[in-house]
């Protein structure tokens, strides 16, 4: 699989501004190490954001374990610098590992199961969790042979959302938010070399023993939910994912690497 996106300009978030402004401050030492940073009533009035902007801005700094948090204490500068990082920017979460837009999802089968002790463990669940699993094959339209198998582990809650499924360009996780006001706060990916399960070499036309990449998405809302998972099998010879890596603001960095 290959795509080509065009390198658009995107706004930077307030609280990546508020971020940069608290770094650049620890950085120069007007915030010194093991100096209290001012609350979150107070950063907001000062720079004239919302508490919620203050807090994502502390979040980054808390990632980058620049600052400590104590209980009784406040909020402390650990470290002027941060461990370099080289990052992917992203505008949404279907820009990770995103496949061709005229790529569609087949439903095959839709039950609502419980998350055995194995399945806990590939979704990141408790054993005995209710899913709503919804199975389906990813193709081209023109293409008889799939891209993948897909299966989708959603709450039950957000059933009425499996019948557009594949029906149009949105994702699943767009669909929710769409129809449930949940958001996407964190997707968690996990890839690993595998063989296509001996169940699915007949609807993906492989022979048994094919390589396979195996794809995990866990999306988890803004309350700490995981409420959708996914799983891919992709027979090794029809899939490709390419990516480039920035050496980005998180690392005060202002080289590009492609």
């Amino acid at each position: 699989m290959s795509t080509r996106r065009r390198n658009l300009p995107v706004a930077v978030p307030r609280y990546r501004l508020l971020a940069d402004r608290l770094i650049e401050d620890i950085r120069c030492g007007t915030l010194a190490v093991g100096k209290i940073i001012p609350g979150e009533v107070e950063l907001s009035a000062r720079f004239k954001v919302s508490r919620h902007t203050v807090r994502e801005a502390l979040r980054v700094l808390d990632d980058l374990r620049l600052i400590d948090r104590r209980q009784g204490i406040g909020t402390v500068v650990r470290a002027r610098e941060s461990r370099q990082a080289y990052v992917q920017t992203l505008t949404s979460p279907g820009e990770l590992m995103q496949y061709p837009p005229d790529a569609r999802l087949s439903v095959l089968d839709a039950q609502e199961i419980r998350a055995n002790r194995q399945l806990a463990h590939i979704l990141g669940c408790r054993s005995g969790t209710r899913w709503l699993r919804v199975s389906a094959v990813r193709k081209f339209k023109d293409d008889r042979l799939p891209i993948s198998w897909v299966d989708v582990y959603l709450l039950p809650e957000f059933a009425a959302i499996v019948a557009s499924i594949g029906k149009r360009a949105s994702r699943v996780y767009q669909l929710i938010q769409s129809e449930f006001g949940v958001s996407v706060a964190r997707v968690a990916i996990d890839i690993r070399a595998s063989l296509i399960p001996p169940a699915l070499t007949e609807v993906l036309k492989v022979r048994p023993g094919t390589p396979s990449l195996t794809v995990v998405r866990r999306y988890t809302s803004e309350d700490k939910r995981l409420f959708l998972v996914s799983v891919s099998e992709h027979p090794a010879d029809r899939y490709n994912y390419s990516l480039q890596l920035s050496r980005g603001w998180q690392s005060g960095g202002a080289e590009n690497w492609t």
